[in-house]
């Protein structure tokens, strides 16, 4: 103990000094090192949790994000396979408009046609009996009498007959 006194410790203080330690240590560790202690262990939880929520958010984001890229994908593919659809309709419209339209250009010669031919036939009649009726009063005047019936019509056969080769 001699040595403690040349080093101006004082064992009874040193002691009680540990005493009063021990009994700091005790007092911390029962009411502040324990709800302290358990306090960090939430937190330490939380933020496990966090960090598996955040995991699970990115999962799930990347999820989503696949599931996106799958949709306009298939947004992409159907809308060319409208667009394809509109394209051969719109093909199949103007190739039906195109047969009417022939169809009906068709029909406009045939019946211009058909009435070129009447009005050539109206022409031909109305020019036939021009041509008899000059060819009676050209015989009338020659021979000087009117022409029987029977004259007549041997006349304008004869006279039609001529014209219609020369026609």
């Amino acid at each position: 103990m001699q040595i403690l006194n040349n080093f101006g410790i004082q064992p009874v203080l040193l002691l009680a000094q540990i005493v009063n330690f021990l009994i700091i240590l005790l007092l911390l560790k029962r009411f502040f090192y324990k709800p302290i202690v358990k306090m960090l262990d939430d937190r330490k939880k939380r933020i496990e949790e966090s960090l598996k929520n955040a995991d699970l958010i990115e999962e799930k984001l990347a999820q989503t994000e696949q599931k996106s890229v799958k949709i306009l994908e298939e947004s992409r593919t159907a809308a060319s396979a409208i667009l394809a659809e509109a394209k051969k309709e719109a093909q199949n419209i103007s190739d039906q408009a195109n047969i009417q339209a022939r169809e009906t250009i068709e029909e406009s010669v045939l019946q211009a046609r058909v009435q070129i031919e009447e009005q050539r036939k109206q022409m031909r009649k109305g020019l036939e009996q021009q041509t008899l009726r000059l060819v009676s009063m050209v015989v009338e005047k020659v021979l000087g009498r009117n022409l029987r019936a029977r004259e007549k019509q041997n006349l304008t056969r004869d006279a039609a007959q001529e014209i219609i080769r020369e026609i």
